[in-house]
């Protein structure tokens, strides 16, 4: 090799878009079957490399303008990982000092990752005769001493975040886990997130659950348009060079879907072939009701896919389909009752609706509000609503560390006309009562009420226990305070609080002493 040969790779091994978009010098393993290939990326997988290396590569220059904290919306299938995965080996082989850490769905995943993406392009780059050594190799370790390091790279991958400082940090699918696993989801944004507070976080994640969660709660303010700290990218299904095919057949579901984008395809300059339209409706056939969720055209179909376990979700669809969802005034010659979940004042759900005829009309929605109470009195009483009764959970009768309950401190407060609902035997009591008031709901379109409707849309059950003793049970979380509010208001209907000419009838009789259960004997048993 003549010195210019060795003046040239020097310049190219310098040049990081070089080693990762070449073709020479990594390698990955297929999942089709062909085995060990060389890894050249696709232009959707190079804008991710961008992407990754802009932000490295701020962070190291300390720019305060550096998208430092990135999340990447994605559909299934996009090679993401495997981009992030040699982007990692990368940093490892060239960086000096590197740490990283992948936190992932499961401790399974996460080793897939550490030793069918990381390892087999450092490999490659071994096998090539680069310099390194690795000094700890298992599924949750990689640390590799490189020539003129001052100190050994590390990569660690599984569920949790570890201690310690990190250059870059990679959450794989918290869209999913904030959604299956909330309280891990908490553990890994306060636990792991602030070891790389001087690097990198980036997320990359299908979604799951609708608009709510702890990732949610990060990107929300950025999706509003209020805030910039996180930067939130996606990338639709159609991005994909592979999703095509010239022999799937059209479906009536999937030729209505396209027309119902149409517009929006116009507008946003999309230009979908007949091949990946073809393609679209051949997965659409396998995934069923959840190609939003693992196959969006748009951000917020992310939002609107359906909810394994969803209580209220098919009866707020037909909801939408009937039209009871819609702009209308607040009726002036009717009052407008409340209906509440209690809790702190984060999780504190105030429903406000009106009987009209045979409708219950939902106008209005107050969650989340974080003053005190005398202060939400005063917001409820300044929208000049004429007010009836304000229907409260049992618990508003319970006597809290103040000295007081809730209803009282409510009434002092400067709210009157409250009514305690009875308690019942169970909350499935209430949520049954509660689908079958639905098909008289109308509810009132505006952005409160919507983002209520979202909550309930998220509303969901798992099962627990196992064989014989498995059972249903409505999940508590984020989705899960709106729900109870509205259960509230199907509970006062039930226990006959009040009335509107409804199919459905009240049925006090659920209320009261709960009847023993039978089967079981009390016995005397001698001492």
């Amino acid at each position: 090799m003549t010195a210019e040969d060795l003046a040239l790779l020097e310049s190219k091994l310098s040049d990081p878009w070089w080693r990762l978009t070449s073709g020479h010098l990594y390698k990955i393993k297929t999942a089709d079957g062909r085995g060990i290939i060389p890894f050249e990326p696709r232009e959707e997988q190079k804008v991710l490399l961008r992407k990754l290396l802009d932000a490295v590569h701020g962070v190291k220059a300390k720019d305060p303008g550096c998208p430092s904290q990135q999340v990447e919306i994605k559909s299934r299938r996009l090679g993401y990982s495997t981009t992030l995965g040699v982007f990692v080996a990368d940093c490892l082989g060239f960086r000096r000092s590197f740490t990283a850490q992948l936190i992932d769905q499961t401790a399974d995943d996460a080793a897939k990752k550490m030793n069918g993406i990381v390892k087999v392009a450092l490999n490659a780059l071994m096998e090539l005769g680069w310099p390194l050594v690795k000094l700890k190799d298992n599924d949750s370790e990689l640390t590799v001493d490189a020539l003129g390091q001052e100190a050994p790279s590390s990569f660690f991958a599984g569920v949790k975040g570890r201690g310690g400082s990190y250059d870059f940090l990679w959450a794989s699918e918290l869209g999913v886990i904030q959604h299956d696993d909330a309280k891990r989801a908490e553990e890994i944004v306060t636990g792991a997130f602030p070891a790389a507070r001087h690097g990198v976080k980036f997320v990359e994640t299908t979604w799951k659950g609708g608009k709510g969660g702890k990732l949610w709660d990060l990107i929300r303010p950025t999706l509003e348009g209020i805030a910039e700290d996180w930067q939130v990218h996606f990338t639709p299904w159609y991005l994909d060079p592979r999703n095509v095919s010239t022999t799937a057949a059209h479906d009536a579901e999937s030729l209505a879907y396209f027309a119902s984008i149409a517009e929006r395809l116009t507008k946003d300059g999309i230009l979908l072939s007949e091949a990946q339209r073809r393609w679209y409706a051949a997965e659409r056939r396998t995934q069923g009701l959840f190609m939003m969720r693992e196959n969006p055209t748009f951000l917020d179909e992310c939002w609107r896919a359906p909810i394994e376990g969803a209580i209220y979700a098919a009866a707020l669809d037909r909801a939408r389909t009937e039209g009871r969802i819609c702009p209308m005034p607040v009726a002036g010659d009717s009052l407008v009752n409340t209906s509440w979940d209690l809790g702190s004042p984060r999780h504190r759900v105030t429903w406000f609706w009106q009987v009209v005829g045979r409708e219950i009309r939902i106008v209005d929605y107050i969650a989340g509000f974080e003053g005190t109470l005398t202060e939400l009195v005063a917001l409820i009483l300044a929208k000049g609503y004429n007010l009836g009764r304000h229907y409260l959970p049992h618990d508003a009768q319970q006597t809290e560390r103040s000295g007081t309950t809730f209803a009282a401190e409510l009434r002092t407060a400067g709210l009157s006309n409250l009514i305690c609902v009875p308690r019942t035997s169970s909350v499935w009591i209430g949520i049954n009562h509660a689908l079958e008031m639905m098909p008289g709901m109308v509810w009132r379109q505006t952005p409160e009420v919507e983002k209520g409707l979202e909550a309930l849309a998220a509303y969901r059950q798992h099962t627990e226990g196992a064989g014989a003793l498995t059972r249903a049970e409505p999940v508590h979380d984020w989705a899960s305070h709106p729900a109870d509010a509205l259960r509230t208001l199907a509970e006062a209907h039930r226990a006959g609080l009040f009335k509107f000419a409804s199919a459905v009838d009240p049925r006090p009789d659920e209320y009261g002493k709960h009847r023993p259960r039978k089967g079981m004997k009390t016995r005397r048993i001698s001492s």
